[in-house]
């Protein structure tokens, strides 16, 4: 607009470059302008062609970015998200504002995008490839934007675009997610998938956090349900191959509802969001169930050995042999299952130390009411039914205790498994790394 202001004036080619070298000044302090001309109408009719235009003078404004810009780039940058600024100001305007924000200052113009950039170090460069790299752009329109997005999408990026005005309409509906701002037109609005009822972008950071926590929770109970399946299909096939003990199916179906009870509330749990972007690894979570489920289930395999064929217990903590007697085996071994059946979750749940991650005040009452239902049953109960009797509070401490011992390991496992399939494990193991508000 200015252009069309100094054409309109007629001005020297000195004055012209004055003018831009005001502009220039005003830009690299990130200040727009505005260029102010007056013309003399002596007929004073609106029809009247009026004298010739006169250049008055070039006025800054400062239109800075919200008090809570710059921390909210800075939170999302800390979350792995990559932010680019996309914007119609001057190339200088746009860098100092990138450089105010702390988002960078690798920023081209529009014209980069079409192959035309001055800049001989960006001929080679392939635009797909330049948009990667780059913090923004400047001077850009509406058919600019869009294809950012389209190019960043080719790329296999989840691309989030957020806009208020009509011009952004094209690109916010090409977005995998659209975010039209508290006060956008109607236009950006209808193109977009989530519209923001409260100023500014902040609202995002807290969304991406409620999204990958939402996402942990389901993670953890995928890794959960793998590793809780395979713990018991292949312990009771084993214990019933090798001894011919045939678990109680009642007895089976109380483990099924009380984990069931205490599994409802992960959905409440208290979990730390992924400090990157996430996504389904489906063979780290595959391998991770089938390692720690085979373990819990060889771990129940040796107990029910110690239990059934020798006297070691009896021997060590002076409880009464229980190895003749088929209803108190079918009470202790159901004990030792219920444990730590559940004790797994706090440790697919967590990403570092299973023990150092406090859960969800709902999980830990769910787990401790279910787990005290499940040694009162071990006992007391006496149906016969069940083929199930009663083994006392000396067998149900030696069963916590041989539980708490064999729950230990899992954690390292769990590291184990992670390294060995992406490397990166000892990030969680020695950094305990998440996402930590500012």
């Amino acid at each position: 607009m200015i252009i069309q202001i100094v054409d309109l004036c007629n001005l020297r080619e000195d004055a012209r470059n004055k003018v831009h070298s005001i502009i220039d000044k005003y830009a690299d302090r990130g200040l727009r302008s505005l260029a102010v001309a007056r013309q003399e109408v002596p007929e004073a009719t609106k029809e009247s062609a009026g004298g010739p235009w006169e250049f008055v003078a070039v006025l800054p404004l400062f239109d800075p970015p919200r008090h809570d810009s710059a921390e909210t780039i800075k939170r999302a940058l800390h979350l792995g998200l990559n932010v680019k600024m996309i914007t119609g100001d001057q190339l200088a305007i746009a860098k100092e504002t990138g450089r105010r924000l702390g988002m960078g200052t690798n920023m081209y113009p529009s014209s980069s995008l079409l192959s035309q950039s001055k800049d001989k170090s960006l001929a080679g460069l392939p635009v797909d490839e330049l948009i990667q790299k780059a913090d923004g752009f400047a001077g850009v329109f509406p058919e600019h934007k869009y294809e950012i997005v389209k190019k960043l999408q080719e790329r296999k990026h989840i691309c989030g675009m957020t806009g208020d005005g009509v011009n952004d309409a094209p690109a916010l509906k090409k977005a995998d997610i659209g975010i039209a701002v508290a006060d956008a037109t109607d236009a950006a609005r209808s193109a977009s998938d989530i519209i923001l009822t409260e100023p500014g972008l902040s609202v995002i950071v807290g969304a991406v956090l409620t999204s990958r926590a939402i996402f942990q929770r389901m993670k953890n109970y995928t890794i959960y349900a793998v590793s809780i399946t395979i713990r018991m299909v292949l312990g009771f096939m084993l214990i019933a191959l090798i001894w011919k003990f045939d678990f109680s199916p009642f007895m089976i179906l109380v483990i099924a509802i009380l984990n069931d009870g205490t599994i409802m509330t992960i959905s409440k749990d208290r979990v730390k969001p992924s400090p990157m972007p996430d996504s389904w690894k489906l063979k780290e979570i595959f391998t991770t169930g089938v390692v720690l489920g085979t373990y819990l289930a060889v771990m129940t395999v040796v107990f029910f050995w110690v239990v059934h064929k020798t006297d070691f217990f009896s021997d060590v903590f002076g409880v009464h042999s229980i190895k003749d007697n088929h209803t108190e085996l079918m009470a202790a071994l159901y004990l030792q299952v219920s444990i730590v059946s559940q004790a797994l979750i706090f440790v697919t749940r967590s990403r570092s130390f299973s023990f150092i991650e406090r859960p969800g005040l709902l999980l830990l009452v769910a787990f401790t009411f279910a787990q005290l239902i499940a040694t009162l049953i071990a006992v007391y109960a006496n149906w016969g039914f069940a083929r199930i009797a009663g083994i006392g509070w000396g067998w149900a401490g030696v069963i916590w205790l041989y539980s708490i011992i064999t729950y230990f390991p899992l954690d390292i496992f769990k590291f184990v498994v992670r390294y060995a399939l992406s490397d990166k494990a000892w990030d969680s193991f020695l950094q305990n790394k998440a996402y930590t508000p500012f």
